[in-house]
């Protein structure tokens, strides 16, 4: 069972749908939110959330996007600024899903280590989506270092 459920807007949730079918390059997508009580539960809603364009990258390719150093900070300077509690990065794979790689695996660890140093009692996570969309989406926390699976609901 899941730690947390992950409540997403139907809007954006849809919007992370479509970004799957763009078989040009790698996606990514930064949602940003809080640990909320939602049916006597706790949950993440999401609250917030930042599209990347093709100059916000370093590198863009079928398989592999690499954000700028600076636009990551900028959205560390979000979650600082708006308080949120949860940063959830978003990322296609064109023609593979849901998959993380190991090479995500290695970057996960990597940005973990950098937002557990600036935010130590934050959460952060990644997210992938199934081709189709439905049901198989796959959300993994490192809050604590270790691996999670969360729910994601559209709402």
């Amino acid at each position: 069972m899941s730690k947390f459920k992950v409540y997403i807007n139907l809007e954006h949730f849809q919007y992370l749908v479509d970004l799957v079918h763009q078989y040009d390059h790698e996606r990514f997508v930064c949602l940003m939110g809080n640990v909320e009580t939602v049916h006597n539960r706790q949950a993440i809603v999401i609250r917030e959330m930042q599209v990347f364009e093709d100059n916000d990258y370093e590198e863009l390719h079928t398989a592999r996007c690499k954000p700028k150093k600076s636009v990551i900070e900028q959205m560390m300077r979000v979650v600082d600024k708006k308080k949120y509690s949860v940063y959830i990065e978003y990322h296609t794979h064109p023609f593979n899903f849901p998959h993380f790689s190991e090479t995500d695996k290695e970057d996960e660890r990597t940005m973990w280590k950098c937002f557990h140093d600036i935010f130590p009692n934050k959460y952060y996570g990644n997210f992938v989506l199934d081709i189709a969309g439905r049901g198989e989406a796959v959300i993994r926390d490192w809050h604590d270092g270790n691996l999670k699976t969360f729910e994601p609901i559209a709402y």
